[in-house]
């Protein structure tokens, strides 16, 4: 069940039965509050509780939150030309969308306050009946590699509702699983990598005009369909593909989310409120921005877009 991808009608069932509530509530600070030990999680343990399920659906509206909040960051980053630190903030953005997306495939990796802190991984094993396995977490790079492959791994087989996140979904369009943290950790930790638009003015120039180039692109869209089909085109350009790639994977998760919020009026109210946040957000920060795309952009995550049907 490691990699198991659960269907859309499985999350339904799972999401819409369980008691949600929106609250500051993680998996990790449930299941530390309730005596487990070390010796257990060594053995695999084999939980069924919905509040976990509560916790993972906060989980994933928390990630979400901090992507969209990353997005706007390398937005006003890339604005001013300053290429390295908008391309890590923009890692962030995509790197936290992830961990919402695997949230709602019922799993997490995190840490347990159990006799000492233990990292574990959480996996669903029947998610409709909120049962999962809880086991100790000990491959390497857990936080910058592990959820990577893991969505790759799942999201390959999951069922998209629309051509443009297979770009995002499917290992067929990517070289490495990981090759946006292995850039990440490229610009941002290798010596004479990155920071070059600081050192070299010229360079600062081309990026300012390029980001510019993707943004003219952007800005003349008003419907998520059409957003949804120059990301598509624009997740392969060499400059500009990871940009592309974390508003999709936002999409995405959005899209999900919204047939989960059918099935439950409580996540609904929470999402309602929630958006109404970012919007309130996005106009105090971009007040002096003309024709800003994410203020369109954004409030589109979630709503529905025009028939364009996944190849499968």
């Amino acid at each position: 069940m490691l990699n198991h991808a659960w269907l859309l009608e499985d999350q339904k069932v799972a999401f819409g039965h369980a008691p949600f509530v929106a609250k500051a509530a993680s998996v990790s600070s449930h299941l530390s509050g309730d005596n487990y030990t070390l010796t257990q999680v060594k053995s695999g343990l084999y939980i069924e509780d919905s509040q976990i399920t509560v916790c993972l659906m906060n989980q994933a509206l928390e990630f979400l939150q901090r992507a969209m909040g990353n997005t706007v960051a390398h937005y006003m980053l890339a604005k001013k030309g300053l290429e390295t630190w908008a391309r890590v903030t923009n890692y962030y953005a995509s790197y936290f969308s992830v961990h919402g997306l695997l949230c709602l495939q019922g799993r997490t990796i995190t840490r347990l306050q159990l006799d000492k802190t233990t990292l574990v991984q959480v996996v669903p094993v029947d998610l409709r009946r909120h049962v999962f396995g809880i086991t100790r977490y000990t491959m390497r790079n857990p936080h910058h590699e592990a959820p990577w492959k893991r969505f790759y791994d799942i999201y390959d087989r999951y069922a998209v509702s629309h051509q443009a996140y297979e770009t995002v979904a499917r290992k067929a369009h990517i070289t490495d699983p990981t090759d946006e943290s292995i850039e990440r950790n490229s610009i941002n930790y290798t010596p004479f990598v990155g920071f070059n638009e600081v050192q070299d003015l010229n360079r600062h120039q081309e990026f300012t005009s390029l980001f510019e180039e993707y943004l003219s692109a952007l800005e003349g869209k008003a419907t998520l369909e059409e957003f949804l089909s120059d990301l598509q085109g624009y997740a392969t350009d060499p400059e500009c593909k990871y940009f592309a790639r974390t508003l999709l994977r936002l999409a995405l998760a959005g899209d999900i989310l919204l047939a989960l919020r059918e099935a439950s009026d409580a996540l609904e109210e929470a999402w309602a409120s929630m958006t109404r946040g970012w919007e309130n957000f996005l106009r105090t920060i971009f007040a002096e921005i003309d024709n800003c795309y994410l203020l369109r952009f954004i409030p589109l995550i979630g709503t529905r877009h025009e028939l364009s049907p996944s190849t499968g």
